[in-house]
């Protein structure tokens, strides 16, 4: 299995999109993903020989870069490609001098939570139920890496 992480391409813009609204409990607009795609946003996207397996949504201001989202298809899931696209944004970071990379993420994420964690990330605070669920509110789980005291990757 070929897995590949480089520039959404604008043939798989749509696929990222539905992915998103079918992964995420409270999805963007289509309005608000697209803005995402344009400075200072950009996407990655991996693939799995050749086909698009999922995405990711990166800001960058000043030396400081967030991950405002990041998926992978359903069905794409448990073979690397997560572990693989992260190292991507990883690696993006590296190459634009970035000192820092953010996320958030639900506290009851464990798969994520454990992602980020294997990679270098620390919980730097918890924002009590700052998501919205069907049956109340979901911690978020703010985090950080370092690239400054990391190598590529």
């Amino acid at each position: 299995m070929t897995q590949t992480v480089q520039l959404l391409s604008q043939n798989n813009v749509q696929a990222a999109y539905a992915l998103h609204c079918e992964v995420q409990p409270n999805p963007w607009s289509v309005t608000t993903f697209e803005d995402c795609l344009t400075a200072p946003y950009y996407a990655l996207e991996v693939t799995s020989d050749n086909q698009f397996a999922g995405y990711a949504l990166v800001l960058e201001v000043v030396d400081e870069a967030t991950l405002m989202d990041i998926a992978i298809a359903p069905a794409a899931r448990r073979q690397g490609l997560g572990q693989t696209l992260l190292d991507g944004v990883i690696a993006a970071c590296h190459s634009h001098h970035m000192q820092s990379l953010w996320l958030e993420v639900r506290a009851g994420n464990l798969p994520a939570l454990a992602l980020y964690q294997r990679a270098g990330f620390t919980q730097i605070e918890t924002r009590k139920g700052y998501y919205p669920t069907e049956d109340g509110r979901e911690d978020a789980s703010i985090m950080c890496l370092s690239l400054s005291q990391t190598g590529t990757r």
